[in-house]
């Protein structure tokens, strides 16, 4: 008689459960889109800040500009230019936040001030302080 070849039926089961078990474990894992997307912005607008802040202290006054769901840094109104990149820099989708503009003076200071970013139904606090300093 020959043997046939294949898998049994309680191999293929154990295989699909245990597949089951990690792909649970990974989903619940990464988090959700929108959490990344806001974690993201937080980033962004964190070293948006901190670049108004070093051209300020390294040329003159300079604007940071908040929109809903953008951000810009200008100096004397002209978006200022990064390698090829330049501002205005929108937020990841789904990223929001209120308008408001930032002046730094050559000292780097500002208006102290908290920003809420907001995504899915979370959100995030970006603490400035007076001294230009943002976390």
């Amino acid at each position: 008689m020959r043997a046939e070849r294949g898998f049994t039926l309680i191999e293929l089961i154990t295989v699909i459960i245990l597949i089951s078990i990690l792909s649970v474990t990974l989903f619940s894992r990464l988090g959700s889109v929108g959490t990344a997307n806001l974690q993201a912005g937080r980033d962004d607008l964190i070293a948006a800040l901190f670049f108004a802040q070093q051209t300020a202290m390294a040329r003159s006054n300079v604007q940071l500009i908040l929109t809903t769901n953008a951000v810009s840094v200008t100096e004397n109104g002209t978006p200022i230019i990064v390698h090829s990149r330049g501002y205005p820099l929108n937020f990841p989708n789904g990223v929001t936040t209120s308008a408001q503009t930032l002046t730094y003076d050559k000292l780097g200071r500002t208006t102290a001030t908290t920003i809420t970013l907001s995504a899915s139904g979370a959100s995030a606090l970006v603490t400035v302080e007076a001294s230009g300093y943002a976390h």
